[in-house]
């Protein structure tokens, strides 16, 4: 009988729906999850939001053309590239190294297209594929929320205010001037003071957004919150803090090599 009552006890929780524990025993409390995650989603519907009829704003055939080879070239890295990478347990707890190339493609979409959302949008189809070659469909469709606002929810929004200028050295985008005869010249463009301190801070808010993804809000709330991941609240504070740093680092010191195939590509 006591055998039969220390199983009882001690048995596993079973997951609730699709894989899903819906644990909210989390670090993050989850209406701070929730309220960012709607407030994310709620600003892209702004921004998508119908013009010239098109649906999705003022997104180009070109951008979807962005999206689904950066999120191809995103399931090539994390699949087949990254695990190629020597990794040291002691430094990647800390310092994820091998994120540098999820962090280049993510900057390298963004500042291709510059349309707000083309980010989550991105990780939206590379968790799409994911799913369908290897994870199956198991915590959908909370994985996806994961991605988008984890990997692209703040590089989206600075979308917003920077548009096309991001990863240039301007505020805001060039714009036409008119000439001497009051016609429009597509070959003279205003020239606004140039900041070259922006392409940094460019780098800067994508590659720390990315590297804060898995040990902050993974940790933090979905790992629990989808499949029942535990963890300590002073490992969860401390990786997240090397983590920023990292971020800081790896999105700074990318910012130049983006910039410079932005220049080149457009």
């Amino acid at each position: 009988m006591d055998a039969i009552m220390f199983a009882t006890t001690t048995t596993k929780p079973q997951p609730v729906w699709n894989g899903v524990y819906f644990n909210t025993n989390t670090i993050i409390p989850w209406p701070i999850v929730l309220i960012f995650t709607l407030l994310y989603f709620g600003l892209l519907a702004w921004a998508w939001r119908p013009r010239e009829g098109r649906a999705f704003g003022k997104f180009r055939t070109v951008d979807f053309v962005y999206v689904a080879l950066i999120a191809a070239l995103l399931i090539v890295y994390n699949f087949f590239i990254s695990p190629l990478i020597p990794k040291v347990g002691s430094i990647t707890t800390y310092f994820y190294y091998p994120l540098i190339g999820e962090i280049f493609l993510i900057q390298l979409v963004a500042a291709l297209s510059g349309r707000p959302g083309v980010v989550g949008l991105t990780m939206f189809i590379y968790t799409l594929l994911s799913d369908i070659v290897h994870y199956g469909f198991g915590g959908e469709p909370f994985w996806f929320i994961y991605e988008m606002t984890a990997y692209a929810a703040l590089t989206d929004l600075w979308l917003i205010y920077r548009g096309e200028a991001i990863f240039t050295p301007y505020l805001r985008p060039p714009k036409i001037v008119a000439t001497d005869g009051g016609e429009a010249s597509g070959g003279e463009e205003a020239a606004p003071p140039r900041h070259s301190w922006m392409i940094f801070v460019d780098g800067i808010i994508s590659g720390a957004w990315a590297s804060l993804a898995y040990p902050f809000w993974w940790r933090g709330f979905w790992g629990t919150f989808v499949i029942g991941y535990v963890t300590s609240v002073q490992f969860w504070a401390v990786t997240s803090a090397a983590a920023l740093g990292a971020g800081i680092v790896m999105g700074a010191v990318l910012a130049p090599l983006v910039y410079y195939i932005k220049q080149v590509a457009t």
